[in-house]
């Protein structure tokens, strides 16, 4: 399989960006398609969603600085205040970020991400992460599985992935 140059990878993630940009409610499945449709292959799942939380983000950051015009001429501090607390917010979001399993300890894993709620039917999220934590994950599901949580399991698993599944109640 031939190498893909840095101007290949950057014009495809310029692809992936501008889609989520136009698209944010686009499923992972379509947005992959889209991408294998137009470029022929496939594209790493952390990268992926690297570039998903990326647009989401300037999303948020771009609906944060662009406040609605005032209608009054006068000059009131409460805006400034609502600055201060997006400000807030996006620092927390950063620590947040900073605090993932990955940035700590270097790994390449991508994180488990929210199940959105788009209706009713079993939710599966997909773990890749190093073996340690896949049993420390498994130690964590079979805790809730005893304490009477029957709407979790695990699906699939290798030693560096796994399917959990999460039934609605």
């Amino acid at each position: 399989m031939a190498r893909t140059t840095q101007e290949q990878t950057q014009e495809r993630h310029a692809f992936l960006l501008e889609l989520f940009r136009q698209q944010p409610d686009i499923s992972s499945k379509e947005a992959l398609e889209s991408f294998k449709d137009k470029f022929g292959g496939t594209i790493n799942m952390k990268t992926f969603n690297q570039l998903r939380e990326q647009a989401e983000d300037e999303a948020a950051s771009a609906a944060a600085a662009a406040p609605a015009p005032a209608p009054a001429p006068e000059v009131e501090p409460e805006p400034e205040a609502e600055e201060t607390e997006a400000t807030v917010d996006d620092a927390a979001s950063r620590l947040k970020a900073a605090a993932a399993p990955e940035a700590i300890n270097g790994a390449a894993g991508a994180p488990a991400k929210k199940a959105k709620a788009k209706g009713n039917g079993p939710k599966n999220i997909f773990v890749d992460a190093p073996k340690e934590h896949l049993t420390f994950l498994e130690g964590i599901i079979q805790q809730f599985q005893e304490a009477g949580a029957a709407n979790i399991r695990i699906d699939h698993a290798t030693d560096r992935w796994m399917v959990v599944v999460v039934d609605s109640k």
